[in-house]
């Protein structure tokens, strides 16, 4: 009997213990000492007196301070690191939104590396039942030019050589001349071949455009004084034979 009147009697002082606790989280001090505390709760009286006959006034100061307080762990700020734009947004007064591109720094054209060399221009024809020269041109972005002679030919075999920057710029210069890409991309235009007509396979990249036209004949005359121009050009070159 002893022991179930203790367990009511604690529960009893928890229930009161929670009930005061909210009292006293409603209270408002007056001139901000606790000692003058208006309660008008004859509990919390009766639970005060019985504070103090304790000797456990500091637990009530731990419910007072207590009030409207959770345990809620502090929030951590990460650590971000700032780069290098960040920082002179910030030591230039502008907001991040106000840095403009023409703010950025940009490197000097030289310190930019170039482009890989690239196929600028080939110039193929192929073969026919008579004679018919057939052979294949290669000219590279850098200047470096490819020969690969087969049938009907005076070079026989793989040769290289290299160009000038100039002469890269008149063979350009030249295509652009004639409209090489407003050409079509086939002649005849209706598409009809013949077989035993040898074929000129002419193409021209110039990275923003390219552009291929297979001339089997009936094609147009500023087409054929390209191609005249570019075989000339490549004939007069000092070729140096290659394996393969």
């Amino acid at each position: 009997m002893n022991k179930a009147k203790n367990v009511d009697d604690a529960l009893a002082s928890a229930r009161l213990f929670n009930e005061i606790q909210n009292k006293i989280c409603q209270l408002q001090p007056i001139n901000g000492s606790l000692d003058k505390l208006l309660l008008t709760d004859l509990k919390i009286i009766e639970f005060m007196k019985y504070l103090f006959r304790a000797g456990t006034v500091g637990l009530l100061l731990i419910l007072w301070t207590s009030c409207g307080k959770k345990n809620i762990p502090a929030a951590s700020t990460p650590d971000v690191p700032l780069s290098g734009e960040d920082i002179r947004a910030i030591e230039g007064g502008k907001e991040m939104d106000e840095v403009r591109a023409e703010d950025i720094p940009v490197p000097d054209i030289s310190e930019i590396e170039s482009l890989a060399p690239y196929l600028l221009l080939s110039l193929q024809k192929t073969d026919c039942p008579g004679f018919c020269p057939v052979f294949e041109l290669r000219l590279f972005s850098d200047g470096r030019a490819l020969y690969r002679g087969t049938k009907d030919v005076a070079m026989i075999g793989k040769f290289e050589t290299r160009l000038t920057n100039e002469q890269l710029s008149a063979i350009v210069g030249e295509a652009d001349r004639i409209g090489f890409f407003n050409l079509a991309s086939k002649y005849p235009a209706d598409g009809i071949l013949i077989r035993e007509l040898p074929t000129t396979i002419t193409s021209i990249n110039q990275l923003t455009k390219a552009h291929s036209v297979t001339n089997s004949f009936d094609s147009p005359k500023r087409l054929l004084s390209f191609e005249k121009y570019i075989i000339r050009l490549f004939e007069n070159l000092n070729w140096q034979r290659i394996a393969g």
